[in-house]
């Protein structure tokens, strides 16, 4: 008897949940599109500062806490944990491929008048200005024109990078060097608009996770410190202002 009441109990608050998730659902749209313009979190964000020690009924299992060894990698994950996490993960899930890679892509567009070449002008001049050193440029649009598609559009990625972050990151995790430097694409898209696009992390997602491994304090603020200069650097780049 008891068992079918909590049964019905959780039946009831999974239906009100469904509910409660629809209305949540059109709200964060609303906001979403309200809020278009920004990239990134300015202000204090909902949760100011990162959980300390977490201690509630319902616990997440996590590994203990290891020891820091600089620039020690950690064993491979097998190709069969990683689909069947994944595959897990993507069942709640209600993205599409395409939505997915949107979500992790912070972009500005260019004011109209501006020119390909200004706001590469502008982008670099200001990354200099924040001491995100300029380390390289891909051009794969001049191949692609030749190889594929004669009008194919202005497509460049630009590379900056803060050394000495760079130089703590990778001790704390080598494994980091697949997303350095950072990078900032420029591209024209169809309707001859230019766009700046970046990969859009920022490491105060992790504040309330459970798991005792986290980066240093010192760390976190400069991971933090990166996301927030590569705005800058969008931001007056897609002005124009130099």
């Amino acid at each position: 008897m008891w068992g079918t009441m909590r049964g019905m109990a959780a039946a009831a608050l999974a239906g009100l949940a469904l509910m409660a998730g629809g209305a949540a659902a059109q709200e964060l749209d609303a906001a979403t599109k309200a809020l278009n313009a920004k990239s990134y979190f300015h202000g204090t964000p909902p949760i100011a500062e990162r959980y300390k020690n977490q201690k509630s009924w319902f616990a997440v299992p996590t590994p203990p806490k290891e020891e820091l060894k600089k620039h020690q990698f950690m064993p491979p994950i097998s190709a069969v944990a990683k689909m069947r996490a994944m595959q897990s993960m993507m069942f709640y899930n209600p993205f599409s491929l395409k939505q997915m890679i949107n979500f992790m892509a912070a972009k500005k567009k260019a004011a109209k008048g501006l020119s390909f070449d200004e706001v590469v002008e502008s982008m670099k001049t200001k990354a200099n200005e924040l001491n995100m050193r300029f380390v390289g440029v891909s051009t794969p649009w001049r191949v692609i024109r030749e190889i594929y598609d004669p009008k194919y559009p202005r497509v460049e990625i630009y590379s900056f990078c803060d050394l000495e972050t760079l130089a703590r990151i990778l001790e704390y995790s080598p494994e980091f060097i697949v997303f350095i430097p950072c990078r900032i694409a420029v591209m024209e898209d169809r309707n001859k608009d230019i766009w700046l696009v970046t990969l859009d992390w920022d490491v105060r997602w992790m504040d309330t996770a459970p798991n005792p491994n986290r980066i240093s304090d010192d760390l976190r603020k400069r991971a933090i410190s990166i996301r927030e200069r590569l705005e800058k650097i969008m931001e007056t780049a897609a002005s124009g202002d130099f």
